[in-house]
């Protein structure tokens, strides 16, 4: 096609999108013709992965953040207004102005979605983040995950964003967690419109933090219209969920908006919880789902069977009814010390005479997650078990052991690599 002719901005505009997916085609699209130019860079810099981090022991030390800067420095740079989605995979510890020198020029960017991985590991001054909301006036996605440990003000810094749609706070280890928001008191004052927009939270924290940050959410009285809540607890005792009243407590005034609903026990080691209190602790309370009366979706995970039991028996009756649930079976993980008395044959009964209940009846999707030790034989043998699915491509039965955290929030596919664009 002759370069010179005369096509409409739009038509090109089109055809080009064809290429979103296609990052070398984007590239040399762009070196086309100045009129070309627009579309193939929206399509490479909508979302980009900023990298400044060792990967793992053996690794070599991953840095693109410097050639970004680089990149923005130049008066030629047209990069920013494209940008809409940026994860920030940083080590500041290393670079200790690194995150402001970034924050500042993604503030000149309309970015919508940030996901901070933090690498930071010091723990000898307080680590403040609440400075970077102003920087991101439009922010509707915001994700902070922690790795070695977790920011202080982290409900200042989630109020700050008034724009706010989907929330996630997410920390890996125990530690990090135990960190997360015991020093965040006094809660802080903040405008009555924030949250107003935000309709999904995750959260991946330590059991008290979790139901602490669900009973901050309390005081911003009727406001939520939350349609998604799903949270990850980490837990270290075999009975209950773990501190639950502010959870219920949630259910029952916003129960009525909530779509989707999970919570899933990860079982942790807790080197401060006495041995001997692992298997006795008293539960904390049953998780009460009687105010879900919109729900559509449910995953429950806990090797508490009878918590598990308790739970389901408590949804209520919707005319429309339950369509997805997903029920993930974990192992005790002190079983070889510690083990429990769980009696398998006694749980599964238990579980049927739930499953039988008229709440179930409008399932499309039912998944089991069982410990890899059941193989594939009892795996197998528990469809017999729920005979108005057994023959039906409604019920799957897999191994729990297969499944990681999941990462809704990051693109382990589809950004570009700086590097490639700036060598």
């Amino acid at each position: 096609m002759p370069l010179d002719l005369d096509i409409a901005k739009e038509v090109v505009d089109n055809i080009l999108d064809f290429l979103h997916d296609d990052h070398l085609s984007l590239l040399s699209s762009s070196l086309v013709a100045r009129k070309w130019v627009s579309t193939p860079r929206y399509h490479l810099f909508k979302r980009i992965t900023i990298n400044h981090y060792f990967p793992g022991r053996g690794h070599s030390f991953k840095d693109s953040a410097h050639s970004f800067l680089d990149l923005c420095k130049s008066p030629n740079c047209t990069i920013l207004s494209s940008l809409r989605g940026v994860v920030l995979n940083v080590d500041s510890d290393s670079a200790p102005t690194l995150l402001q020198e970034l924050v500042d020029v993604l503030a000149r960017a309309p970015v919508a979605k940030l996901l901070f991985i933090d690498h930071t590991t010091s723990f000898r001054h307080p680590i403040s983040l609440s400075w970077m909301a102003p920087h991101f006036p439009g922010l509707r996605e915001f994700s902070y995950n922690s790795l070695d440990r977790f920011v202080l003000d982290i409900f200042t810094l989630v109020a700050s964003f008034p724009q706010l749609h989907t929330l996630s706070l997410y920390s890996n280890t125990r530690d990090a967690a135990k960190s997360a928001i015991t020093q965040a008191k006094p809660y802080p004052t903040v405008p009555h419109t924030v949250f107003t927009f935000l309709h999904t939270l995750r959260l991946r924290l330590f059991s008290h933090q979790s139901n602490e940050f669900m009973a901050w959410l309390q005081t911003f009285g009727d406001r939520f219209r939350l349609e998604v809540l799903d949270l990850d607890i980490f837990h270290s005792c075999h009975n209950g969920w773990g501190p639950i009243t502010a959870v219920n407590t949630f259910f029952g005034a916003n129960g009525a908006h909530l779509r989707a609903v999970g919570l899933r026990i990860h079982y942790e080691d807790d080197r401060e919880v006495d041995e001997n209190i692992l298997l006795t602790q008293v539960s904390d309370g049953d998780l009460d789902l009687s105010g879900l009366t919109n729900l559509r979706s449910l995953s429950l995970g806990s090797h508490n069977v009878v918590a598990i039991c308790t739970s389901l028996a408590s949804l209520p009756n919707n005319s429309q009814g339950l369509e997805m649930l997903r029920v993930s079976f974990q192992p005790w993980i002190h079983y070889d010390d510690f083990p429990c008395t769980c009696d398998p044959r006694r749980l599964v009964d238990e579980f049927v005479a739930v499953m039988r209940g008229d709440q179930f009846a409008h399932l499309t999707a039912f998944t089991i997650l069982v410990p890899a030790f059941f193989g594939d034989m009892g795996r197998e043998a528990l469809r017999v078990y729920f005979p108005r699915w057994k023959d039906t491509d409604i019920l799957h039965i897999g191994f729990i052991d297969q499944v990681q955290f999941s990462s809704p929030d990051s693109w382990d596919a589809g950004e570009i690599s700086l590097d490639a664009l700036v060598e």
